[in-house]
């Protein structure tokens, strides 16, 4: 009985031994686990503090002038002293170095406002004064406009729609019809009629980034019905003819590999367009006019010129 009770006892020990041994293996990795963790938290930290936008400061108009390349056409930050940045702007159609013109609309002058702006290399933010206008909350706008048919209502901030700011995950902070749109820029309440009636004559417009409107559509509603092979759907949209949008199906051209416009069609603006006769012999689509430009021929295009800023 003893000699059984010893092997017995021999037994649960190798068994005992075995299993630390197990138990030995399995826990052996967790700290290298740990530390792989830890790793990859402070990697995330540092991509998202790498990522986080900068917004360049305003300069004073003495060091301002003192960077020799203020105001120089650029290409990129490289052509653009340190304290500056290369920014495209809407109104002059050209880059420029700069620094922000404004922090607050305390520095702007009188009927603009102080809006944000993502600098060429998408990665710095300037500020700069666009104009105060006349569009309303929901209706589209231009950035760094000088026209007032283009421009926001005080108060709201132009991401090509006008809106209110707003904090993201909190819907609450945009009116009904609207939703809360996160970009570089900030947080600004977009338009949306996703689930909710238009007004007679008009129907709910996809116009991008989950944006919608309520808009009566002129030319061929491609949104709702699709174009042919090849054609993409083209949905225009202007600031100044609020609650309207001009639609055409038409394929790329003019670039490297594109075919060329098919019969009854020109390229204008990298888009075949409808051919037209400015006497009315081959006449546009309603809503549409024929348009001409020195040794290139007519074509149709959205008739808004009665309606645009003067």
């Amino acid at each position: 009985m003893p000699s059984q009770l010893q092997g017995l006892d021999s037994n649960m020990k190798g068994r005992l031994r075995t299993g630390l041994a197990v138990l030995g293996t399995l826990l052996l990795p967790l700290p290298l686990l740990g530390l792989c963790a830890l790793m990859l938290m402070k990697t995330l930290q540092e991509t998202s503090r790498v990522q986080e936008p900068v917004v360049i400061p305003m300069l004073h108009p003495v060091e301002r002038e003192g960077t020799l390349t203020y105001g120089r056409e650029c290409q990129n930050d490289s052509d653009c002293d340190p304290r500056l940045r290369c920014f495209f702007s809407m109104v002059l159609q050209s880059s420029y170095c700069t620094d922000s013109r404004c922090m607050t609309d305390k520095e702007c002058p009188e009927g603009f406002s102080c809006q944000t702006y993502t600098a060429d290399d998408e990665r710095a933010l300037l500020k700069a004064c666009s104009r105060v206008g006349d569009r309303k909350e929901g209706e589209e706008c231009e950035v760094l406009t000088v026209e007032s048919d283009s421009g926001c209502e005080r108060g709201l901030l132009c991401q090509g729609w006008c809106g209110r700011p707003c904090t993201p995950g909190s819907p609450a902070t945009c009116p009904e019809g609207f939703f809360c749109h996160a970009s570089r820029e900030g947080a600004v309440c977009q338009p949306t009629c996703e689930g909710r009636a238009c007004p007679d004559g008009q129907r709910c417009i996809d116009v991008g980034g989950k944006r919608s409107v309520c808009a009566q559509v002129h030319g061929t509603d491609c949104q709702a019905v699709a174009c042919g092979p090849g054609q993409d759907c083209s949905a225009r949209t202007y600031p100044w003819a609020p609650g309207e949008v001009w639609m055409q199906c038409s394929q790329t051209c003019e670039l490297e590999g594109k075919p060329p416009c098919p019969e009854g069609t020109a390229c204008a603006v990298h888009r075949c367009r409808p051919v037209c006769s400015p006497d009315g012999g081959a006449p546009c689509a309603e809503r549409f006019e024929c348009t001409s430009h020195p040794n290139q021929p007519a074509v149709c295009a959205p008739d808004v010129a009665d309606q645009s800023p003067p």
